[in-house]
């Protein structure tokens, strides 16, 4: 039997909690940080400036947090794609957020990314 078929072993109730609020957490972070960082056009404006930087750290640390939330995942025993669909904003946006920090591609991104995460977020729930 494949692991991705393997039923994932029973970790309690609070890891489970305690992972299921990384994941949101993170995705939190991240939508504030997408929504402090909204960066239209390029002008260099201090305050803009200010914002988008202020806006790059909190999707930073959202998507550290998801890594974190992943790499818990794959040691929980979960399928491979919910640890992958877990770690989706962190390859999507966060990688978007540094190739192109002043472009409207992380948010984008986010569309895409944010509903596999809460998916995977539910999937990974009912192993507890």
């Amino acid at each position: 039997m494949t692991r991705s078929s393997a039923p994932a072993r029973r970790h309690g109730l609070l890891g489970t909690v305690l992972w299921a609020a990384i994941v949101v957490g993170s995705i939190v972070l991240i939508a504030i940080g997408l929504r402090i960082a909204l960066f239209w056009g390029y002008m260099p404006e201090p305050s803009q400036v200010r914002d988008l930087r202020t806006g790059s750290l909190y999707i930073l640390a959202g998507s550290v947090a998801n890594l974190v939330a992943a790499a818990w995942s794959a040691l929980r025993d979960h399928p491979y794609w919910v640890t992958a669909m877990v770690a989706a904003p962190v390859i999507l946006v966060g990688g978007s957020a540094l190739v192109a920090p002043t472009s409207l591609l992380r948010h984008l991104a986010a569309a895409v990314a944010f509903p596999f995460a809460v998916g995977a977020a539910h999937w990974g729930l009912r192993y507890r």
